[in-house]
């Protein structure tokens, strides 16, 4: 942020005028605003089974369970957070229960013990309109309440929250899986979903006008089939965080299957399948979770008979497997969810830690698995953790601040997890302090760029072991805006208004002279007048100038003839020191002899009469002058300034 400052000149009744000077010093900021990236933070509030909660925030997670008990048994859960954070709302899919934990619906057609039996998206364009979707089981009379939504209206019952619309039905059967993702114009969502006996995904799209109840059909992959004894339906199903891709895990099926996503279109297609190694009758997939950067897909592969649970990390590039809870690990992992700090969770059963996958976008075991995470104390989890839209997850693995011309820009790492050292290559070659090698990770590291545009930053992450993880992203550095004052000072004339402006179409104004917020301000009297003003980009600049008074002078006498002294010889405008003509305009100057007769006429501020009449010089005595012009830039009270006088040629 670049502050401008002048330094105040006086004008003196004498008509002496120093040098203005603009210092015009930077003063950089590099505070975040506006337009800093805030990571989303609608999914900051866990609350699952048992009675278990976290919370997430800047300075990582924290347990926060719920002061009531309302979620005692078991399995999926979802919940919505505003944009600051704040809980709204969760359900477990029958009901539902506001931030003061008050239960304001009931009866909802999802199924307690369906790990994946809701998830809550916002109508785009409402602060007050939730959509809880939510997914039934299917029993052994092979009937099922399907997919359906209710809407809740928080403005409802003293804001306090209730329900709009309850149980509309979308689809008849449907796996227990549901996941959702943000649409590709930035606003709407998908909500996607499986049908039982077909290979058909059902994407249904929320935009301001509600839920379109016609979706978007896609015919791929496995059928499903809705035998309830084959438990094909039991499983999960997750977008990536950035939208492009998919996968599902099927217990009963025994596979795992991945698809590409069009996040415009809502189209799903196949790309491939994983066989876990262990399979049978009481054993298969269950959960899956994708790493921030969609490389990898993680998932679990319960075993009903003997708790012998897998986690699997499937590398999606190299098609390659990974055990992670090898040895004297614990055999009881069950559900998974990607947090915002870029770690993915992992219940254990009937146990109060949960596990961690800290760098799940390295390869193998490099992810560094740790089964010891947050400790809950006195809740446990079980099957599930809460279920959410992955777009709130999509959050970059780096990111910077202050984004402007001279200003010291600063890079923050969302994980650091297992970082011993950091090398870095800010892309600009030949400044100061363009390689920085063995830096530490905790450290925010900053670089003033040499000049403005789009600078290629390369970084490379050292760990504990393995090998290092190298990253590449671009770095925008906008100008600062142009500054408000082509000159350093104006006059205004006694009387007059000079309206100053700033440059136009910024984001905000602010004059220092009474804090308004205007793009121009109409100066009344002297003195010394500063904007500051920021651009859309959040670049911000300062301009300050000076309005000096007008004294406009004439001598009251002159000799042309025999003054030692240049400037007496002649009759003309004393005004400021500068060019006349910079400062007033459409002037008239007229001098008369005392007869009346015009002697000299002028129409040029800067002209002077030396005392002739066609040639001739004239006689000592008295002559009358009139003068009239305008003040530039001034708006003026009347149409010109008048001035009459007397001056007396010497001889």
């Amino acid at each position: 942020m670049k502050i401008f400052s002048a330094v105040a000149l006086l004008l003196a009744l004498t008509g002496g005028i120093a040098n203005a000077q603009n210092l015009k010093n930077a003063d950089y900021n590099a505070n975040p605003n506006r337009c800093s990236y805030v990571p989303p933070r609608q999914a900051d509030n866990w609350l699952f089974y048992q009675n278990a909660g976290l919370k997430f925030s800047d300075q990582g997670v924290a347990v926060n369970h719920p002061v009531v008990a309302n979620l005692p048994i078991g399995a999926g859960t979802a919940s919505i957070s505003d944009k600051d954070g704040n809980l709204i709302l969760y359900t477990n899919g029958s009901n539902v229960w506001n931030s003061n934990h008050q239960v304001i619906a009931t009866g909802l057609a999802g199924n307690l013990y369906s790990n994946q039996n809701s998830i809550i998206v916002p109508r785009p364009g409402s602060s007050n309109l939730f959509y809880v979707f939510t997914t039934d089981l299917i029993d052994f009379f092979n009937t099922s309440k399907g997919l359906n939504y209710t809407l809740i209206d928080m403005a409802l019952n003293n804001n306090a929250g209730g329900v709009a619309e309850v149980n509309v039905n979308l689809m008849a059967k449907c796996t227990q899986m549901i996941s959702g993702v943000q649409s590709a114009n930035g606003m709407d969502t998908w909500v996607l979903a499986h049908t039982l006996g077909s290979d058909e995904f059902y994407a249904y799209k929320i935009d301001s006008n509600g839920v379109n109840p016609s979706p978007k059909i896609s015919r791929v992959g496995a059928a499903f089939n809705d035998d309830p004894n084959g438990r094909e339906y039991l499983g999960s199903i997750k977008f990536s965080p950035k939208g492009d891709k998919l996968a599902y895990a099927s217990f009963g099926k025994g596979i795992v299957e991945l698809f590409s996503f069009n996040n415009e279109t809502g189209e799903v297609g196949y790309t491939g399948s994983v066989s876990p190694p262990e399979s049978g009758p009481a054993q298969g997939p269950y959960y899956v979770e994708f790493s921030p950067d969609g490389s990898k897909l993680y998932y679990t592969v319960p075993n009903l008979n003997i708790l012998t649970n897998k986690l699997y990390q499937y590398d999606i590039s190299s098609a390659t497997d990974t055990v992670l809870n090898t040895g004297t690990m614990d055999q009881d992992v069950w559900a998974l969810q990607l947090g915002r700090d870029g770690k993915i969770y992992v219940t254990h059963d009937q146990k109060s830690t949960l596990g961690v996958i800290e760098n799940p976008n390295r390869a193998g075991t490099d992810c560094n698995y740790n089964e010891a995470g947050p400790e809950m104390s006195t809740a446990t989890a079980k099957l599930g953790l809460t279920n959410f839209n992955q777009s709130y997850f999509d959050i970059p693995p780096v990111d910077y601040d202050t984004k402007c011309e001279g200003d010291a820009t600063e890079f923050y790492l969302l994980n650091i997890s297992n970082i011993t050292s950091i090398d870095w290559d800010f892309g600009d070659p030949g400044s100061n302090g363009n390689i920085i090698t063995g830096a530490d990770p905790t450290v925010v590291q900053s670089h003033v760029y040499s000049t403005t545009g789009v600078f290629n930053v390369s970084m490379t992450e050292y760990y504990l072991s393995g090998p290092a993880l190298q990253r590449t992203f671009t770095v925008q550095i906008n100008a600062l805006p142009a500054e408000a004052f082509e000159a350093e000072k104006i006059y205004l004339f006694p009387g007059s208004t000079i309206p100053l402006s700033a440059p136009e179409n910024m984001y905000s104004y602010n004059w220092l002279a009474d804090g308004s917020s205007n793009q121009t301000f109409n100066a009344t009297e002297p003195g010394n007048y500063t904007v500051q003003y920021t651009d859309i980009k959040c670049c911000s600049n300062e301009d300050a100038i000076e309005v000096l008074e007008l004294d406009i002078r004439l001598p009251n006498a002159f000799r042309p003839v025999g003054s030692i002294v240049e400037d007496n010889k002649t009759f003309k405008l004393l005004g400021p020191t500068e060019a006349n003509d910079d400062v007033i305009e459409d002037v008239t100057f007229l001098i008369y002899n005392r007869w009346g007769q015009l002697m000299w006429e002028a129409r040029n501020a800067d002209d002077a009469w030396d005392g002739t009449f066609k040639g001739q010089m004239q006689p000592a005595g008295i002559y009358i002058w009139d003068m009239s012009f305008k003040a530039k830039e001034n708006v003026m009270a009347v149409s010109k300034a008048k001035y009459r006088g007397v001056v007396t040629l010497l001889r």
